[in-house]
């Protein structure tokens, strides 16, 4: 789904992945390397087709996105970071297409694009799943929450008079 997501914008990859690591805490570390190798993947297949199909495909996808003020402001951001604003927005929650999209157009090399992204979303996908694992402990401990569960060391089961040995069959 990571790599789909670098296709498609609507994919909610870090939600996803921080319920993920809230409803299964002890694979937080798998679930995370997961997201970041998919997006890298997603990433370089995104980057692959515009190369392929050019600035045109993305205009036949994308009508008039060359003229709306997020492509201009990421076209300008580019020209002067270039991949350092790779990695800015992989390890940010905003959306990668735009600026791969850039990164591929300026035929910038697949093995450095891949690499910054695949670092970028592995160390936000690692933060992410982390504290998603660990917030309902920390939240408790911070809040000083106690478990609504009862104790099982303290519970003792009711013993009814009518059930003696006598009356139980062999």
């Amino acid at each position: 789904m990571a790599a789909l997501d670098s296709l498609i914008i609507f994919i909610p990859t870090d939600g996803i992945l921080i319920s993920s690591s809230m409803l299964i805490p002890k694979r937080w570390y798998s679930l995370a390397f997961f997201v970041g190798v998919g997006s890298a993947i997603g990433a370089l297949a995104l980057a692959i087709l515009v190369e392929l199909h050019g600035l045109p495909w993305i205009l036949q996808l994308y009508p008039q996105i060359d003229q709306s003020q997020i492509w201009i402001l990421a076209q300008k951001f580019f020209q002067q970071y270039g991949l350092l604003l790779v990695l800015m927005i992989s390890l940010s929650p905003f959306p990668q297409q735009p600026v791969i999209i850039l990164a591929s157009l300026a035929q910038t090399h697949y093995f450095k694009l891949v690499a910054v992204v695949l670092f970028g979303r592995l160390l936000k996908s690692l933060v992410f799943a982390y504290l998603a694992s660990h917030a309902p402990g920390l939240l408790s401990k911070m809040w000083g929450l106690k478990s609504e569960s009862p104790d099982r060391d303290s519970y003792q089961p009711e013993i009814s008079s009518s059930s003696t040995a006598s009356s139980r069959l062999p």
